[in-house]
């Protein structure tokens, strides 16, 4: 029996409005149309050694505009969190192109508040009537020790005029806030510096969908807030954004094999996780992850079994240990019970390579998390404050995660020494109590 994937929608209210900020003459924004499946914004492009410019009310990358309440600042600081000047900032590691927009509000008359937003016109010739928005919340500085958690907000309009969309932070009339893509500070009450908005502890992987009804030639806007908040305020910035899109289904009511609800991927912790929701299945055998580094030629990297034939939805999850580095596609191959199959559509992800071993809990009694850069010929060696080897294994996978057991092992503290296939060393130490 031949299959095929059917996408499962239902049709929700739009909103509009006419507050108008967007110029007349702004044209930039990106399309969505039948020959894309996919939206992707890393933010490389915002400046890496020196700052910028970016005025209120003009798109600096295509389709991303920006308010200020303090329109005649123009500037666009180049900042590694070590700053806590207030502005708009492109953030990430000194010379390095890996950046993220963010900004520090501030009351003064020479900053303000800003607001971001991306805004995106309906050309699929369909309805589109869910948005899939993921993207990751990274905290590059932590402001003063009684600051608490601080939230840059998300927010979305549609409206069939591309000038009606009202940007200013100042103003939530005719936009809907969705609370799953609010950014909070992972960090707050803590000492003032900056912080690495790459590392684990410092972001958020955010993701949701967003039912809408926009028709052919309509627009919508997504929009980031960031307010002044009454202490001082962290560095939060955004990054890694990906949007796929669900479009009205022209065909009959009839329930195909598989109708496949939504397939997403997102980058969580140096892995690449997948989730995919199926609305019914019949005579679903199993799955084939499938994986490619430039969305033509794919491997199956992992199998899942189907539910054979069920009528109530049915969620299912995958995590790629080992992902590419980078930007990648993943899709899935569906396979019947008698032998036929069909493919998803390809999703991408963008994962950051791991550059350094991380190791976790640095004190406890029984097993040691390892995560190590994609690559295999380690050897762990465990090493007391005399310098006696107390352990010793050789990591012959891929794998990232490993665990190490040490309960066997005399309290104290250790340093565990890890030597890679090119002879290159780390050393973390831990606590066993």
């Amino acid at each position: 029996m031949a299959k095929r994937f059917t996408r499962f929608a239902k049709v929700f209210c739009s909103c509009a409005f006419a507050a108008s900020i967007i110029s007349h003459q702004a044209t930039a924004q990106v399309s969505l149309n039948p020959f894309t499946t996919s939206y992707i914004q890393d933010f490389n492009t915002l400046p890496a050694t020196a700052s910028g410019t970016w005025a209120s009310g003009t798109a600096y990358m295509p389709g991303w505009y920006l308010n200020r309440t303090v329109p005649a600042t123009t500037t666009l600081n180049f900042g590694t969190g070590t700053s806590n000047a207030g502005g708009l900032y492109s953030y990430g590691p000194a010379n390095n192109t890996d950046r993220a927009l963010g900004a520090i509000s501030s009351a003064t008359a020479t900053v303000g508040e800003f607001a971001w937003g991306l805004l995106i016109q309906n050309n699929t010739g369909k309805t589109i009537t869910a948005l899939h928005v993921n993207y990751t919340g990274e905290q590059w500085r932590s402001s003063s020790t009684t600051a608490p958690q601080q939230t840059t907000t998300f927010w979305y309009a549609t409206n069939p005029d591309q000038a009606a969309f009202n940007l200013s932070p100042k103003s939530d009339a005719g936009w809907i806030n969705v609370r799953d893509l609010d950014f909070t500070s992972p960090v707050f009450k803590a000492a003032p510096g900056a912080l690495d908005g790459n590392a684990p502890a410092n972001k958020r992987y955010l993701a949701a969908t967003i039912p809408v009804t926009i028709p052919n030639g309509h627009y919508v806007m997504l929009r980031w807030k960031d307010l002044n908040d009454l202490y001082d305020d962290h560095g939060l910035a955004i990054d890694d954004f990906s949007m796929t899109w669900t479009t009205e289904t022209t065909s009959g009511p009839t329930i195909l094999p598989v109708e496949l609800v939504r397939f997403t991927a997102a980058a969580q912790d140096h892995t690449a996780h997948l989730t995919w929701v199926t609305a019914s299945e019949k005579d679903n055998d199993y799955y084939i992850i499938e994986r490619s580094p430039d969305g033509k030629v794919f491997e199956g990297v992992a199998t899942m079994k189907g539910k054979g034939t069920s009528t109530i939805q049915t969620t299912y999850t995958f995590t790629d240990s080992a992902p590419l580095p980078g930007l990648s596609y993943y899709r899935l191959k569906q396979v019947d019970t008698d032998g036929s199959h069909e493919y998803s559509k390809a999703v991408p992800v963008k994962v950051q390579a791991l550059q350094k071993a991380i190791l976790y809990p640095t004190i406890t009694t029984d097993d040691l998390h390892l995560e190590l850069p994609t690559g295999a010929g380690y050897v762990l060696s465990i090493v007391d404050l005399a310098g006696r080897e107390v352990y010793k294994q050789e990591i012959t996978t891929i794998a990232m995660r490993h665990h190490v057991k040490v309960n066997t092992l005399q309290a104290g503290i250790y340093s565990l020494l890890i030597v890679d296939g090119v002879a290159q060393r780390q050393v973390l130490r831990f606590i066993k109590r």
